[in-house]
């Protein structure tokens, strides 16, 4: 029941109430997990995602569960609010338009949204997949929140010296990368002509190493390094 007076004519009161019925029911647990768990790293309440990864989900009623009528998975991007240290979260209304393509499964225990989700939206760092089952008197609901892992930013990679041969003994220096989970490895890949075409030479857990590269390209003996760093 709620009581209000008029702050200026104190005669001017009004009385207010609503009735509530509770009722006693036990609602199906939900579970949701990845389909490759290493593919969710927890962190407090988010799992940790890489941006060029796929989300792969499934879900399953942990009891015996009466008759499943439906099951719809709903997309929500989140917000941070500084100031109550809450995130805000807002559904994602662009789901039904990429099904099949960006989203599959969304009416099955199998879920899948590929990486573009993320690429096409690079300003959204926490999103929350949420799956809904309808029984025949009820529904019951569980969800995954994620963050996205930032990039490494912020540093360089250099080589030295340019120019060599195959027997020559390169070093690889890379500088003042910083990421908050902190820098697991760098990577390094060569190609001659098609970037797509990269190989593989060698990885390091430390930032400075040293690695012989294969010839260049037969008429200009120009060689592409590129160097991942996560």
């Amino acid at each position: 029941m709620v009581y209000m007076e008029n702050r200026q004519n104190s005669s001017l009161q009004a009385t207010g109430y609503v009735l509530v019925t509770v009722t006693d029911t036990q609602p199906e647990l939900i579970a949701v997990g990845c389909v490759i768990g290493i593919m969710c790293v927890p962190n407090q309440e988010f799992q940790v995602l890489n941006p060029t990864t796929q989300v792969a989900l499934f879900t399953v009623c942990v009891d015996i569960c009466p008759i499943i009528l439906n099951i719809s998975w709903n997309i929500y991007q989140g917000e941070q609010n500084s100031s109550s240290n809450s995130t805000q979260w807002s559904l994602f209304n662009d789901i039904i338009l990429y099904e099949n393509i960006w989203f599959f499964g969304k009416t099955t225990s199998n879920f899948t949204a590929t990486n573009q989700l993320f690429l096409d939206n690079p300003t959204i760092n926490f999103w929350q997949f949420e799956v809904v089952y309808t029984f025949i008197s009820e529904t019951s609901s569980s969800a995954l929140n994620f963050v996205m892992n930032q990039s490494p930013t912020n540093g360089s990679c250099s080589i030295n010296p340019q120019n060599g041969s195959t027997s020559t003994l390169f070093t690889i220096s890379c500088s003042y990368w910083f990421d908050e989970d902190g820098i697991q490895d760098y990577s390094l890949f060569v190609w001659t002509k098609d970037s797509l075409e990269k190989i593989f030479i060698a990885f390091s857990p430390v930032p400075d190493f040293q690695v012989r590269l294969p010839s260049g390209d037969n008429q200009t003996s120009l060689l592409n390094i590129m160097i991942y760093v996560r």
